[in-house]
């Protein structure tokens, strides 16, 4: 993977050696992560992108530059994903669906985050519902026989797909063989540390302690 770790960690100074200490790795690491020999682990990614104070994706550059349309390519529909062994689970995919049927009610153009958060919260028999419920979450979300059903085809907001990517990324790394609501709150999670902007009035308006569900969550996923 491509990367601009040797060209920002320059811009601080910092030799090999600096950046290795910082991170809690050996300087071979920090080479062969500049070099492109091998990738960083996603929590790696993510503690060097939080380190420069950047976003994720202004320091590594993937292979198919623009990874949110090629994710949007590969995926048919929600329910025949052409990932080889990786597939969603049927309560994820309820969640995904929720999601669109909710972005459409409140006459939104693409499923943003916020939608995702309420798809994640739905079901309460979901392990992302009872993460985020031991978590500060007290709102309850309103549903019927029809939230679940694949009603919509709204796309998915680039800070969406990026979820999803994050998603796919975990379970490849962790050799598992199916993506769960877990899973997708793990992504959104991750999104809330790169984009706090966009997310931090959304966890507040869930009375999410952040903290402690990530803490929760990394021994969870």
């Amino acid at each position: 993977m491509k990367n601009r770790l040797k060209e920002l960690r320059q811009l601080h100074q910092w030799s090999q050696s600096d950046l290795a200490r910082e991170l809690g790795v050996s300087r071979q690491a920090v080479n062969g992560f500049e070099s492109g020999k091998f990738d960083p682990s996603l929590d790696m990614a993510f503690k060097i992108a939080n380190l420069f104070q950047v976003a994720i994706e202004d320091v590594f550059i993937y292979e198919a530059k623009h990874s949110m349309q090629t994710l949007v390519e590969r995926v048919k529909n929600f329910f025949g994903f052409e990932f080889g062994f990786e597939r969603f689970t049927e309560k994820a995919i309820n969640a995904l669906n929720f999601a669109r049927n909710e972005a459409t009610r409140s006459q939104n153009s693409q499923v943003e985050p916020e939608h995702l958060l309420a798809g994640l919260l739905a079901d309460s028999t979901t392990t992302s519902a009872r993460l985020l419920r031991a978590n500060g979450v007290t709102l309850d979300i309103e549903t019927n026989e029809h939230s679940f059903e694949s009603r919509e085809n709204l796309e998915f907001s680039p800070q969406s797909k990026f979820v999803l990517e994050l998603a796919l990324q975990i379970v490849r790394l962790q050799g598992k063989k199916s993506i769960g609501t877990e899973h997708l709150l793990w992504g959104v999670v991750r999104l809330a540390e790169t984009d706090k902007a966009t997310l931090s009035e959304l966890f507040q308006r869930y009375e999410i302690d952040a903290v402690a569900l990530n803490n929760q969550l990394t021994e969870t996923v």
